[in-house]
């Protein structure tokens, strides 16, 4: 179902808790989410810094390169690492408008998928905010090539779709595609429980770099020669592809608002993601928004996005 015009902004009803380890840096980390007013976003704000700016806006002008997840980070060198399944599922329950305090540089990762995120959400309630839902809508194809089969494009569609395949040398991943219709319920049943993945034979070279720290069988799955190493095996057959479909659901959440168009991505990664849209950001005769936000004068732990292309489009 497409976002209608009439769409309201959500927020959550009250505040919620979770804490857990991050699968990269192994820190166990706290974090609450926060009710906030329309028209704010979703913001982060690092509750353990005090000398330089804490916080971060999850948009496409603070996503940086980072290995193996989606980092954003402020002007002061401040961020938050492997946001992607905690902003799939704010995208995937349509809530527009967050303060998130968090004490430490990554969230966690839980099961290595978005349904206990969707759980904690569920549990503080969604709530109905008196202002409507801003949309991006691609107007003219967008499309980045980083070579060796990566390749996105995003084109205009009547409602939020995604046309994802994977190419991958184990036997038991192989190439998978998907085609997926966005809307709460299909996120719900067809993305959210896909967990992230990894092989055993990368492991190793992820943990020398310094990633990976915190992972286990109890937040990936792990395939080594053709096999599932965890117990109880995969959640579906083409769990892989869908999980690569719900990081992407993520990344796109990084244009601060919903979006109205088709993505077609070939070997999809935060990086190809990143590239995609910010690529769209550098053409703005290629989208328009929906119900822009009036430009507000920046304050701390306030932001109106985005305020050039709302100044174009208005």
């Amino acid at each position: 179902m497409a976002t209608s015009p009439t769409d309201l902004q959500c927020t959550l009803a009250r505040p919620v808790e979770v804490g857990g380890i991050g699968v990269h840096s192994g820190r166990y980390i706290d974090v609450t989410l926060h009710p906030a007013p329309a028209n704010h976003g979703i913001i982060f704000h690092r509750t353990d810094v005090v000398e330089s700016d804490n916080v971060i806006p999850a948009t496409i002008h603070y996503a940086v390169p980072h290995q193996l997840c989606t980092r954003i980070q402020n002007q002061d060198g401040i961020g938050i690492n492997t946001i992607e399944h905690f902003m799939a599922a704010f995208h995937g329950l349509g809530i527009d408008n967050l303060l998130i305090e968090i004490d430490g540089p990554e969230m966690p990762i839980l099961d290595g998928s978005a349904t206990p995120i969707i759980n904690l959400l569920t549990k503080a309630g969604i709530e109905k905010q008196s202002v409507a839902k801003q949309v991006l809508v691609i107007v003219d194809d967008v499309e980045i090539d980083l070579g060796n089969g990566r390749h996105a494009r995003l084109s205009p569609n009547e409602q939020l779709e995604l046309d994802v395949c994977i190419d991958f040398d184990d036997s038991l991943i192989g190439k998978q595609s998907l085609v997926y219709s966005h809307d709460t319920s299909t996120f719900e049943s067809n993305l959210a429980d896909a967990r992230t993945f990894c092989m055993l034979k990368d492991v190793e070279a992820m943990r020398n770099s310094g990633l990976a720290r915190g992972g286990s069988l109890d937040n990936a799955v792990v395939v080594h020669d053709g096999a599932v190493l965890n117990d109880g095996g995969l959640r579906s057959d083409d769990e892989f592809v869908r999980h690569k479909a719900l990081d992407c659901l993520g990344d796109l959440y990084l244009f601060g608002m919903a979006v109205r168009a088709k993505l077609t991505a070939s070997r999809p990664g935060h990086a190809l993601s990143t590239k995609l849209l910010q690529a769209v950001m550098a053409r703005p005769e290629s989208f328009v928004i929906e119900n822009p936000a009036e430009p507000q004068t920046l304050q701390t732990g306030t932001w109106a996005y985005p305020e050039a292309a709302v100044a174009a489009h208005s």
